[in-house]
């Protein structure tokens, strides 16, 4: 009888302990994996617009759970197609990599 007891008690005491330790999965974010996926190519194309503009497509497709970052994405975004537009594109690569670090911050802080 006590050591039914005893592996009863382990035994909940295992799932007590493993299961609060495994964290929440984050939800599925498509359209901000695919607007880093066009920014990254946009970085290297001869003419980055085409990829800018999709990107910017997807941030506006993707839930409103990121706690600010996705909007401030959308702003680095707009800057770099204007940058692109005038072919800044030194400029316009340091505010694609801004809009990135917005969005992997965004995905992590999504509800």
């Amino acid at each position: 009888m006590n050591t039914r007891l005893l592996v009863t008690l382990l035994a909940i005491s295992a799932i007590f302990i493993f299961g609060t330790a495994i964290a929440p999965a984050a939800p599925d974010q498509p359209h901000m994996r695919a607007a880093v996926d066009l920014q990254n190519a946009a970085k290297t194309a001869e003419n980055p617009l085409p990829a800018l503009r999709a990107a910017k497509k997807h941030l506006h497709a993707a839930r409103r759970n990121k706690r600010g970052e996705r909007r401030d994405a959308l702003e680095a975004i707009n800057e770099a197609i204007a940058l692109a537009a005038v072919g800044d594109k030194n400029t316009m690569r340091q505010k694609i990599d801004h809009a990135v670090a917005q969005i992997h911050s965004g995905m992590s802080k999504a509800r």
